[in-house]
Formats: C-alpha cells, structure tokens, sequence
C-alpha cells in the first residue's frame, strides 16, 4: 500500500495520525484534526480555509490528541477538490452513467471511506468551488468551505480509510466533466 504522498506505507494499516497530517502538509494541503472514530472537528477549523496550519500547530494537535482522525481542508487552499462516491445511494451508478455519457474520469488517487464509499481527489480548478450535496444521486463535491476525512482516520462504522488506488502524477490530474454541474441548480 502506498500513502498519498507516495512513499511507502507502515507496516499497520494505521499508520500515527501525526505522521500522515504531516506528510499532507508538506503536500500543501491544510489539516485539521478531526474526533476520534467521528468526522467532527476537535478545533474550530474555519480559519483552516484561508490559511495553512504550520508544522507546530500540526504537531501540537496530534500531540494533544494522538488517536485523532485527520481532515483535509478542500478548495483552494489545498489545492483541493474531492468527489464523494456513496454506492449505498446510488453513487456507483450514478457515476458510470456520467463516465459513459461524458467520458471516464482520468486516474487519480482514490481512498475508500470507512463506510465504504469513494474520495476521488483531484486539483482544485481555479474559481470559487463550493461544496456541493447531491451533484449526482449519490455523488457530492468537496470544494472551497469544506473538508474530508482523510486516511488513516477511523469511520464511527469501525473501518478504516484507506487508499484503494495511488495513481498521482507529478501535476494532481484535474477533474473535467463534473464541473459542468456546478453551475446547474439541479442535479443530474
């Protein structure tokens, strides 16, 4: 299994929470910590938004809260956008009618949530990217105002989330045809 920094994983399948926050940092994505087995955050992050944490804050935090889940700050800050894959409502199908009406998504890094759905994680386009619920059935955006839980943090089902593919070209790839929809006020 490879991190999303492309260096070899540890030997858990949970590696320190303090040691991917920091390898994201350094990937100049802004972290946040996050409740343990919870999606919540344990600081108020919204300043997170503007402004990258450094690497003392970062490791204060994951000091303080060593079994703390990580978030990534999406949007531009990070340099950021996530699509959000939920197969329980459809996501997985609502995705192939996309990919075969539009065309398939370029290869990129994917983690599987706790609950077992996607992130598919792509370069921020430029712009003002709002989150969006509901781009597809069962399908969201992670923009600019929101963030992601982020491997190896620990879904309140139990599981964890992993990186599923590691497929990360020197330039984040940036995503195409779903931002057609951003602009539309009804979903696909």
């Amino acid at each position: 299994m490879r991190t999303l920094d492309g260096s070899a994983e540890m030997a858990t399948e949970r590696s320190s929470s303090i040691e991917a926050a920091k390898r994201y940092l350094a990937r100049g994505w802004s972290v946040l910590p996050l409740r343990s087995g919870d999606k919540r955050p344990l600081i108020r992050w919204e300043h997170l938004q503007h402004q990258r944490p450094s690497e003392k804050d970062v490791a204060e935090w994951f000091g303080r809260w060593p079994d703390a889940n990580i978030g990534i700050v999406t949007g531009e800050i990070s340099n950021l956008i996530v699509l959000d894959i939920d197969p329980k409502h459809g996501g997985d199908t609502a995705l192939e009618r996309l990919e075969h009406k539009f065309r398939p998504l370029s290869a990129t890094v994917e983690a599987i949530t706790g609950g077992a759905g996607r992130h598919l994680y792509f370069a921020h386009p430029g712009g003002l990217t709002r989150n969006r619920a509901g781009l597809a059935q069962g399908i969201d955006l992670r923009g600019d105002g929101g963030y992601i839980v982020a491997p190896p943090s620990v879904h309140p089902s139990g599981g964890i989330v992993r990186v599923n593919s590691f497929t990360l070209p020197k330039r984040q790839n940036r995503i195409s045809w779903p931002l057609i929809f951003l602009h539309f006020s009804g979903s696909i």
